[in-house]
């Protein structure tokens, strides 16, 4: 009786599955010294057809902030060269708890680049981008138009400022404020 035949309920990474003489690593599975092993937390299942050991996941999919991927965080600690932001959207999914991310003076347009905190201030909504990860620091860019801030709250009032041909006001106390504003300012949905 082979081992394969046996397997029932879930299995551990790196625990064996069977030889490779009687199946292949197919997906979730791997071979390692003549046998096929498990490479995830999961349900195996035999594919008899193509003669493999399949292994189904069974944890969730970790949603991180890797380079590239596109983020929302909410601003926390501004200072002029940089800001804290707690990431809670990565690639449009909510996360929880939250990942902390880092923006520098650098990765702004151009035209705030003495003081970071003429483009985005403290409990600003932000979308960026996730530029390093490096050192397990979170870095963010918001230099490209589409990133930027997208809902942004009157430092005097606390109302949410309105985007009125590209300068923000405030329809509570009428203050006028700067900041980086995304092209989706306003529009965005964080339900």
């Amino acid at each position: 009786m082979s081992k394969a035949r046996n397997i029932k309920g879930k299995v551990f990474p790196g625990e064996e599955l069977a030889v490779i003489e009687e199946y292949s690593d197919g997906e979730g599975s791997y071979q390692k010294d003549g046998l096929v092993r498990s490479e995830e937390f999961g349900e195996p299942k035999l594919n008899k057809e193509r003669r493999e050991i399949e292994v189904k996941k069974v944890t969730k999919h970790l949603n991180l902030p890797v380079e590239g991927v596109i983020v929302v965080a909410e601003a926390g600690s501004v200072t002029r060269r940089d800001a804290r932001v707690d990431i809670f959207r990565v690639n449009g999914k909510k996360v929880e708890p939250t990942y902390t991310g880092v923006i520098h003076i650098n990765d702004v347009a151009r035209e705030f680049g003495r003081d970071l905190e003429h483009a985005v201030r403290s409990g600003d909504i932000i979308r960026a981008v996730v530029a390093n990860t490096k050192n397990r620091i979170i870095q963010l860019s918001m230099a490209a138009p589409e990133y930027g801030v997208i809902y942004a709250y009157c430092s005097h009032c606390g109302g949410v400022l309105e985007n009125q041909q590209g300068r923000l006001i405030c329809p509570k106390c009428k203050r006028v404020e700067r900041r980086q504003i995304a092209r989706s300012y306003g529009r965005e949905d964080l339900t």
